[in-house]
């Protein structure tokens, strides 16, 4: 089952998207800390935050924010942004993750949306249309791309004539490690491990 989060899932989608996280991409991680700073930023859509439940436990999460493009010219074009996406360890690689990221796709497409952009897997976000933003011109802050920042318009002909730059909400930077390890004191105690594979 899947439903829109509430006030009351805050602490325990933290706690989830913390341990989903944890030791992953860096020793610790800061997923938890950038998702209550979402939660207060002015692009955050609460409506597309959805969780994936089991019984009474919610295992998975997946959060969206609005983003944009901006040419050269001076125009500029909505899109959006998820993540975290956020899986309880117990429970991956069994379809949920892709099950949230087909529903609340097709939750924006519904609404209107114009296209999605996000960093990630390229061999993960493959099966869902998703494709290097370079191919439809768009580009990070300096210029350069990724193969792991990746476009996937939301229906034909959507990112026609769309190129610039990739601006993201405000609360994906500016994170400081000081500011992540005050707000994780709130938490239960974790171990920090450097592992293979980190890439921060």
């Amino acid at each position: 089952m899947m439903r829109p989060e509430t006030p009351a899932d805050y602490a325990a989608v933290e706690r989830l998207t913390r341990e989903a996280f944890w030791n992953v991409y860096r020793p610790g991680c800061v997923e938890h800390y950038l998702l209550h700073r979402l939660r207060d930023s002015a692009g955050y859509l609460s409506q597309l935050h959805m969780l994936a439940i089991v019984g009474d436990d919610i295992v998975g999460s997946i959060v969206y924010s609005r983003s944009r493009v901006e040419g050269q010219d001076g125009r500029a074009w909505d899109t959006l942004t998820f993540g975290p996406l956020s899986v309880v360890p117990t429970r991956q690689r069994q379809g949920i993750g892709s099950a949230l990221v087909r529903h609340t796709l097709a939750m924006a497409y519904e609404a209107g949306e114009r296209a999605v952009l996000i960093f990630g897997s390229p061999d993960y976000y493959g099966r869902f249309g998703f494709v290097p933003a370079s191919r439809h011109g768009i580009t990070l802050p300096d210029g350069g791309s990724l193969d792991a920042f990746m476009a996937l318009p939301l229906y034909p002909g959507a990112l026609d004539g769309v190129h610039g730059v990739f601006r993201e909400d405000a609360a994906f930077g500016g994170i400081r490690d000081e500011a992540v390890d005050a707000y994780d004191e709130a938490f239960p105690p974790k171990v920090k491990m450097t592992l293979p594979g980190q890439i921060f």
